[in-house]
């Protein structure tokens, strides 16, 4: 994929907020981890919506021990798909 396709699935990552955490006062980069994770197993899984899925939704349970249901991962999923497919490389 194309570094501006790296950089709008970063963007669209790093404006989800699943849990509906509370992010004043916290450090701009406190989700990274997740996100670059999060991307990595949208790469892995491109084109199989429920592994992907499944896969963040582990992401996100190991991290803050909560677990992001389906209804709201896909829809962020189907999006991050449509990026990766927009700006392969040939």
């Amino acid at each position: 994929m194309s570094p501006e396709g790296n950089v709008e699935l970063y963007r669209l990552l790093k404006n989800w907020n699943p849990l509906d955490l509370e992010l004043a006062g916290r450090d701009a980069f406190d989700f990274d981890a997740e996100i670059y994770d999060s991307m990595d197993v949208l790469f892995k899984y491109e084109g199989n919506m429920e592994k992907a899925g499944f896969g963040i939704q582990d992401i996100f349970h190991f991290s803050f021990e909560e677990t992001i249901p389906m209804d709201r991962i896909r829809p962020i999923v189907m999006e991050a798909f449509k990026i990766i497919e927009l700006y392969k490389e040939p």
